[in-house]
């Protein structure tokens, strides 16, 4: 075996240390990095499942609140229709008022024990000419949590 001078062996000394403690750090960044994207793909995917939840909340609400007219069961009550509001003021389905009070009808989800909604979703009626039978109908509904909130819009005319 060859013999190595002491002081080239000298100069190796600490080099290896210095290197597994670079490596160390790349991997923990990337480790840190990798666990950041796992975190933010489980957000997104559960706001994704939270509106389509509203989604189909909404699309449930507008179906049952069409029930009525398209059976010609509706008597222009419960709830009564609305005219619709005229430039400049704000769209009937934009004032937060007609959400709670009476002017809007509570649909009660049937899907499921629990739907996992923040409410029940709801519906407006508004009229679109006097006497014409014809109906816009604006379901709302909200995900798992409030600020989640999907409103969908129908025409219906027996006409």
């Amino acid at each position: 075996m060859r013999h190595i001078p002491a002081i080239y062996q000298r100069k190796q000394n600490g080099v290896v240390l210095i290197f597994a403690l670079i490596m160390l750090v790349l991997i923990s960044m990337i480790s840190i990095s990798m666990v950041r994207s796992s975190t933010m793909d489980e957000k997104m995917a559960g706001g994704s499942r939270d509106r389509n939840k509203a989604f189909q909340a909404a699309e449930y609400a507008l179906r049952a609140c069409l029930l009525p007219l398209q059976n010609n069961t509706y008597n222009g009550s419960n709830p009564t229709p609305l005219t619709p509001a005229t430039p400049p003021t704000a769209p009937v389905w934009e004032v937060a008022s007609n959400w709670t009070s009476g002017a809007s009808k509570e649909i009660t989800v049937s899907y499921g024990s629990d739907p996992g909604l923040a409410a029940n979703p709801r519906c407006i009626y508004e009229t679109l000419g006097a006497g014409t039978g014809s109906y816009r109908i604006t379901a709302r509904a909200l995900g798992a949590s409030d600020t989640t909130a999907v409103i969908l819009q129908a025409t219906f005319s027996n006409e």
